[in-house]
């Protein structure tokens, strides 16, 4: 299993595996340049990326192609993106789910209320337009991460 930062030449395999997996593909090619891929044998089998904030940082599409799941490399992706959020001084990490709460619940991250969610991540396309209104929004920061991953 070889993991690396996106690439421009990456946008259309990825794409493939946001729509297979019905998840929102209408901007992340903006945000390639924070995207993390998994691959096996030159094939994309996963991906997860992070939209900069100022100081807040929204994870983006994590998702493994359904015949690698439970292999642990959906955290191997979200331990890069939270090293390139400490890199860029982001310490509050953001994300929208319909279905993974309990998993990032193992990974520290804690329900909000909408009402509670910074402007600066409001703003995003992903949560103003692209997420549906009923997904959850969970938030953890900096601090909270070094004590579930160490």
């Amino acid at each position: 299993m070889n993991y690396r930062k996106a690439t421009t030449t990456d946008l259309a395999a990825i794409k493939t595996l946001l729509n297979f997996n019905d998840l929102p593909s209408g901007d992340y090619d903006e945000h390639i340049e924070n995207f993390i891929v998994a691959e096996d044998r030159g094939e994309i089998i996963g991906t997860g990326g992070l939209e900069a904030c100022g100081t807040d940082g929204l994870v983006r599409s994590i998702v493994i192609a359904s015949e690698y799941r439970g292999n642990g490399i959906a955290k191997k992706i979200f331990q890069q993106i939270e090293t390139k959020a400490d890199n860029l001084g982001i310490d509050t990490l953001y994300l929208l789910t319909e279905s993974a709460t309990e998993y990032f619940k193992q990974l520290g991250f804690v329900m909000i209320k909408r009402a509670e969610t910074p402007i600066s991540i409001m703003q995003t396309k992903q949560f103003a337009e692209l997420c549906p209104s009923s997904a959850a929004i969970m938030c953890r920061t900096s601090t909270q991460s070094h004590m579930t991953l160490a």
